[in-house]
């Protein structure tokens, strides 16, 4: 059993409560939460799909200022940690879990301000965010390859008519110190068509959680990020809007994370690097203008440079008596990216079939460039150059059959065009076609409840692996494309009487081709690599509620249950994988917690959330433990200020977010398993002014 008794007896009881009050003439109004990553902006409430949203006063509760704090809270979704910040995520037990120079190729969307950074989510950073969706499940008609499993769009706040500052400060153990500054308005006050400014910087910088015994030092596996932020907003006219995001971030982090003996100190005598510079610019244009349809033009380019270097061997020269010690690892990546996406959205003068149908139609394209640089003290020296295009084709019809029915169908086709080729000779060209799609029927029940049902297609597209030297197994040379059909029920309730919200979702994915991580030795080269099993199915169910319970008191929790089944022969392992589950697939996850807010200003919130053990990976048998972290939070606040203590992992719990299963000694004989520690306990202070 999954041992998560109580969270589902919650679940249960905040649906039931919604059930049994009926509306009021007093009920208290709420704005509807839009969700930005769907086609048409709709209420998250109204989506057909397992979605999540935090808003800028749930990410403030949490005292969440990178997506790492709120990912785990988040059912069915997780990640590897094998990078400074997470940006190897999983949704519902899909996604990437390595680091590796072949074709960028997510599982897992991810977005800021409608530029693209899926893969390389590290500038995730929070501060002065308007809202986080997480969309689990395919998403083929709203964004194509990189979303198989899911996507995580994060919205900045945006500019305001009004004046608006805002300054925090935080500090904490093991060096932690954090600086945000905010400040909004109107070039020229009291103008209704003046153009609106927002300008946020935001300052971390932490030791880490490592001690290197070797160096003396405690800081190599420390953090140095800043995240600049403006937006603009025009409306050169009544029928048009245009929002300009400019975007750098700059993290400087170190990659010392890995001990022989699996504890919080090191002997690396090369720690690592793992550092993002990018900077980024999106332009949206809204125009309503035509009598019939609203265009909406997203255009948006983006430049990266990152390095992800290691101590391969973990320790330093001498360690071993018999070996030296020396080996070091160094990726230089630099990706360029820019986009053009255009949507033509009817209107009520516009709809098809006796004014019954909204339409949507897209076209998308966009220019990838990848170049890197491989290099170690073992002679390794990879340089490549990678190029993808992308063009799309979307269209989506929503047909509204009675007041309480609605049909949605959506349709995405692509072309990739790859272009790769390095100093080793190897040069792959291959052009390929995708698609994917959705089908989806809501039935509102009543004015409280709605419920769903969808069917969407997902893909991946083929790729090949790179730099194996001579000697490499032909099966690991190329994979091929990924297709995942996800079919899933619904029900969202909404009780205005008591400010509680609830949602649950069942899904059955079964994925044809399923692309997989994998790492193995070739020559005497450590390589990752990708490649196909046979079959792979993920199932299960994914709950939230929210409620108000008094007006001071309120209750939240989640739950993700998650079965996996894969089947296939793993390259680098011994045995053939049958109906076993998948790696970084905990069967379940949740959270629970309770938040207390005076109208004195007293503020007190405590959370507990955890997940089941889980596969390190597909091609050994090695397996994390299942944990609990406690986070706890109390403050004060007021108009003008507001201060809190906090502390996160309250009892100091021991857990991996990431473990290997191999030999790492001179003479490659005794294979054990090394893993990656969470954080441990630690806490800390935050101050909030506004002005």
């Amino acid at each position: 059993m999954y041992r998560i008794t109580p969270v589902i007896g919650l679940l249960l009881f905040a649906v039931s409560s919604a059930d049994a009050e009926t509306e009021s003439e007093d009920k208290l109004e709420l704005d509807p939460i839009i969700v930005s990553a769907d086609l048409r902006e709709i209420s998250q409430y109204e989506i057909p799909a397992s979605v999540s949203v935090l808003s800028t006063e749930d990410l403030q509760n949490r005292g969440a200022t990178h997506f790492e704090d709120v990912i785990q809270e988040l059912p069915n979704v997780t990640f590897s940690g094998q990078s400074s910040r997470p940006r190897h995520i999983q949704i519902r037990g899909i996604g990437e879990r390595d680091e590796y120079t072949g074709r960028p190729n997510s599982s897992v969307g991810f977005a800021i301000d409608d530029i693209d950074f899926s893969g390389i989510g590290m500038a995730g950073n929070l501060f002065d965010v308007k809202q986080v969706e997480v969309l689990r499940g395919p998403q083929g008609t709203r964004y194509g390859a990189n979303a198989l499993a899911g996507l995580i769009n994060i919205v900045t706040a945006d500019a305001t008519p009004w004046r608006e500052s805002m300054l925090e400060l935080t500090a904490g153990d093991y060096g932690l110190t954090e600086v945000g500054l905010m400040t909004s308005g109107a070039f020229k006050e009291g103008e209704d068509d003046s153009p609106l400014y927002r300008f946020s910087l935001f300052k971390h910088d932490s030791d880490g959680y490592y001690k290197n015994a070797y160096l003396g030092k405690n800081d190599t596996n420390g953090r140095d990020e800043l995240s600049l932020r403006g937006k603009l907003r025009f409306t050169p006219n009544d029928n048009t809007r245009i929002d300009i995001t400019l975007l750098h971030a700059n993290l400087n982090n170190g990659y010392d994370a890995w001990s022989l003996d699996n504890s919080f100190t090191t002997l690396s005598d090369q720690p690592g690097k793992d550092t993002q510079q990018s900077t980024a610019a999106a332009v949206k244009v809204h125009w309503d203008g035509n009598a019939n349809f609203t265009v909406v033009s997203t255009t948006s380019v983006a430049d990266s440079k990152m390095r992800f270097a290691y101590d391969g061997d973990w320790a330093y020269p001498g360690y071993h008596p018999n070996g030296d010690n020396t080996y070091a690892y160094n990726n230089d990546k630099n990706r360029d990216t820019i986009s053009q996406e255009l949507r033509l959205v009817s209107n009520e003068n516009s709809k098809l079939f006796n004014d019954t149908t909204d339409w949507l139609l897209g076209f998308y394209g966009l220019r990838l460039n990848e170049d890197n640089h491989t290099t170690d003290n073992y002679g390794a020296n990879l340089i490549s150059d990678y190029r993808n295009t992308r063009l799309a084709v979307f269209a989506q019809l929503d047909y509204q059959h009675t007041e309480s029915q609605l049909l949605s169908a959506g349709l995405r086709v692509e072309n990739h065009e790859l272009r790769y080729v390095d100093n080793n000779g190897e040069s792959f060209n291959p052009n390929e076609n995708l698609w994917g799609g959705h089908i989806s029927f809501t039935q509102q029940l009543s004015a409280q409840h709605s419920a769903y049902a969808a069917v969407s297609r997902g893909y991946k597209g083929a790729g090949f692996n790179t730099g194996l030297s001579s000697g490499a197994d032909p099966a690991l040379l190329r994979y091929q494309q990924e297709t995942a059909l996800n079919y899933e029920l619904g029900i969202k309730s909404f009780n205005l009487n008591h400010a509680l919200t609830t949602s649950i979702s069942l899904f059955y994915m079964q994925r044809d081709n399923p692309q997989f991580n994998g790492y193995t030795y070739v020559g005497n080269n450590y390589v990752y690599f990708t490649e196909n099993f046979d079959k792979a199915t993920n199932y299960g169910l994914e709950a939230e509620f929210d409620w108000q319970a008094s007006d001071h008191w309120s209750l939240f929790g989640s739950l993700g249950l998650l079965n996996t089944d894969i089947s296939g022969t793993p390259v680098a392992a011994t045995f053939e994988v049958e109906n076993r589950e998948q790696a970084h697939a905990p069967n379940y996850q949740y959270l629970l917690g309770a938040q207390y807010r005076s109208e004195k200003g007293l503020f007190a919130r405590l959370s507990v959330n955890g997940l089941d053990a889980f596969y390190f990976s597909n091609s050994h048998s090695q397996k994390s433990s299942a944990y609990s972290l406690v986070n706890a939070r109390i403050g004060y606040e007021t108009s003008q200020w507001s201060a809190f203590l906090w502390i996160r992992n309250l009892l100091d719990e021991e857990y991996a977010t990431r473990g290997f299963f191999f030999a790492n000694e001179p003479s490659f004989s005794m294979e054990e398993e090394y893993i990656r520690l969470g954080a441990p306990r630690h806490f800390g202070a935050t101050l909030r002014l506004y002005f």
